[in-house]
């Protein structure tokens, strides 16, 4: 008994350890930006950018030390992030949230930090390659048991992103992906389960042309009793 305790333990550890460096990637990511804008001498956006990450850094300390946040939480601070996005890139970026009308979102609970990174790679390395009209969608599905959220971009598609930036990509990016799918490993691992997944699926038009990227991030549909109730055991 207390080996699995000592192990729980240990992975909880490594799971907080992962979302903390999240963190700074996206705040990172973000003052990159606005120092952009200052070195156009666009110093109007640069402010407007600046107090709106003051806002979203606000909420992610906030939330810092939680395991899991509200839905709805979630589903603000996913909004306030794409605010900010739409400031750096003006018309070449819009988005939409399809929530079902009768998910209670402020009663589940989700791990913190888990979605915001693969919108993020989404806007860089889908919509960031377009001229125009780039569309993030964020989606929520469940059927009782399990919920899943999408995220859909209309961008250039994960092979021309690649070879678009093959010169250039960023290391942070790698670290990303790595992180998060090492979540949902450990995530799955603490749960003893598999439900925990990731799904990414490359869109074509009609004409075998890309049309961008759709990923699915499966996890249970619980709110914080049905969470806790599984760590105990």
């Amino acid at each position: 008994m207390k080996n699995k305790k000592l192990e729980t333990d240990l992975i909880r550890a490594r799971l907080e350890a992962l979302k903390v460096r999240m963190n700074p990637h996206l705040i990172a990511n973000a003052l990159t930006s606005i120092r952009g804008l200052v070195s156009k001498k666009e110093n109007d956006a640069a402010y407007d950018y600046l107090t709106a990450l003051a806002e979203l850094i606000r909420t992610t300390f906030k939330n810092a030390e939680k395991d899991f946040i509200s839905l709805s939480s979630e589903i603000s601070y996913l909004t306030n992030y794409l605010e900010i996005e739409q400031l750096r890139f003006g018309d070449k970026l819009s988005f939409q949230m399809v929530i079902p009308e009768k998910m209670n979102t402020s009663d589940i609970m989700v791990p913190q930090m888990l979605i915001q990174p693969f919108i993020e790679n989404a806007i860089n390395h889908g919509i960031k390659h377009l001229l125009k009209d780039g569309v993030i969608t964020f989606g929520l599905e469940s059927d009782g048991k399990l919920l899943r959220c999408i995220i859909e971009d209309n961008g250039v598609g994960r092979i021309k992103s690649r070879e678009i930036e093959m010169q250039s990509i960023s290391s942070q990016t790698s670290e990303s992906d790595k992180i998060n799918r090492e979540r949902i490993f450990l995530l799955n691992k603490l749960f003893n389960s598999s439900v925990f997944t990731i799904q990414i699926i490359d869109l074509e038009h009609e004409n075998k042309q890309p049309a961008g990227t759709r990923v699915i991030i499966q996890l249970p549909l619980l709110d914080i009793s049905g969470w806790n109730a599984i760590l105990k055991n």
